[in-house]
């Protein structure tokens, strides 16, 4: 869908400066702020997709993400416990 949207003066200059850091065109940038107000904002994979990178990065083994997650869940199950 092709749509024209009137935007106020000097708006359009931080539209452009923040596509120009991502790297995208004003228009593909504006559509994609588009989106994210319509259907909501990231994905979950948007959102985890900084935190793959740097375990991908890291060389960590699965099984020792697997110990990190394990007790970070019993950290926060004893502090819940300690809330009651």
């Amino acid at each position: 869908m092709v749509i024209s949207v009137n935007i106020p003066d000097g708006t359009d200059q931080k539209l452009a400066e923040q596509a120009a850091l991502r790297g995208q065109s004003v228009e593909s940038y504006a559509a994609e702020l588009i989106r994210k107000g319509v259907v909501g904002n990231r994905t979950f994979a948007e959102i985890l997709a900084p935190f793959r990178e740097q375990v991908t990065k890291s060389g960590l083994p699965d099984s020792d993400l697997d110990s990190l997650f394990e007790e970070a869940l019993n950290d926060v199950h004893a502090a819940k416990q300690g809330q009651e």
